[in-house]
C-alpha cells in the first residue's frame, strides 16, 4: 500500500560510540603524584590508629603537596584527562576525607563524647565527599571558572583540622578545647558545601615569575624547618582566602597601574 513506509527503508540512527581507550587514557606523570597522595594518606591513617597525631598531620601535609603537584603538572604538560579527574577525586576522598574524619574522632572524641564525636566525624566525611562530587559536576559542565572553587576545597579543610590538632595535640583531655574543636569541625565541614567562592592563583598574572618561584621555595623551606608554625599559618590563609585573596589582587593591580602610569609619563616627557 502507498503511504506505508517499510521498516527497512527507515533511516537508522547512528549511535555515537566513544572509544574506550580514549576514556581510559592515563596521564602517567600526574597519576604518579596522585598515587603518592594516596600513599601518604594511607600512612597517615596508620599513624592515627597508633595515636601518633603529629606524624599523621605531617603526612596529611605531604598528601596535600602531592595533590597540588599532580594538578599543576597535568596543566603544564596538557595531559588532563577524565580518568585523572576521577582518580584524583577518589584519592582525595580517602586522603583528606576519611583520614581527617578518623583524626577528628580518634584525637578528640574516642574517650570523650563518643557518640557526638562519631556524628561530627561523619559530618566532615560526608560533606567532603559531597563537595568532591559537586566539583566534578561543575568541572564537567564548565559552570565555574577554572580559578574559582565553590566551597572550601577538601585539602584546605583537612589542613585546617590537622592544624588545630597540631597546635592543641597535648590537650585532647581538655573538655573546653574538645568542645571548641567540635564546633570548629562542624563549621569547616559546612564551609566545604557552602557557596563561598575561593580563588586560586591559576589565572593570576605575575610578570616576575622568578620572584614567585623564589617565594615558593622560601615557603617550602619554612614548612620543612618550622612546621609547627608554618602549617597553622598556611591553614589560616587558605581558610580566610575569600577575604585575603581580593586584597592581594588589588595590591597587584595597583602596582601594575602605577608602572603603566610611570611608563606613560616617561614616554610623554620631551
Amino acid at each position: 500500500m502507498e503511504g506505508k513506509i517499510n521498516k527497512k527503508d527507515k533511516p537508522k540512527a547512528k549511535k555515537k560510540r566513544r572509544n574506550l581507550s580514549s576514556l581510559m587514557s592515563i596521564s602517567f606523570l600526574p597519576s604518579i603524584f596522585t598515587l603518592l597522595n594516596l600513599l601518604f594518606g594511607f600512612l597517615a591513617l596508620i599513624q592515627i590508629i597508633n595515636g601518633k597525631y603529629k606524624i599523621a598531620v605531617y603526612l596529611v601535609v605531604a598528601s596535600m603537596l602531592m595533590d597540588a603537584f599532580d594538578g599543576t603538572i597535568a596543566r603544564m604538560t596538557k595531559t588532563e584527562s577524565n580518568f585523572g579527574i576521577q582518580l584524583d577525586s577518589l584519592v582525595d576522598a580517602i586522603s583528606f576525607g576519611l583520614v581527617t574524619s578518623l583524626l577528628i574522632y580518634n584525637w578528640a572524641f574516642k574517650t570523650n563524647y563518643n557518640s557526638i564525636g562519631k556524628i561530627i566525624a561523619f559530618f566532615f566525611l560526608s560533606a567532603g565527599v559531597i563537595r568532591l562530587a559537586r566539583f566534578n559536576v561543575f568541572k564537567e559542565v564548565k559552570e565555574v571558572p577554572s580559578n574559582v572553587f565553590v566551597g572550601l576545597p577538601i585539602p584546605s579543610a583537612a589542613l585546617s583540622i590537622s592544624s588545630f590538632v597540631l597546635v592543641f595535640r597535648n590537650y585532647s583531655d581538655n573538655k573546653i578545647i574538645i568542645t571548641i574543636f567540635g564546633i570548629f569541625s562542624v563549621i569547616v565541614s559546612y564551609m566545604m558545601i557552602s557557596n563561598i567562592k575561593y580563588k586560586t592563583i591559576k589565572n593570576l598574572k605575575l610578570k616576575n615569575s622568578l620572584f614567585l618561584l623564589l617565594l615558593l621555595a622560601f615557603g617550602v623551606s619554612l614548612l620543612i624547618v618550622f612546621p609547627l608554625y608554618t602549617i597553622p599559618f598556611v591553614s589560616i590563609i587558605f581558610l580566610f582566602n575569600p577575604i585575603i585573596f581580593p586584597l592581594i589582587e588589588k595590591a597587584i593591580s595597583r602596582r601594575g597601574r602605577k608602572k603603566t602610569k610611570t611608563k606613560k609619563t616617561k614616554s610623554d616627557s620631551p
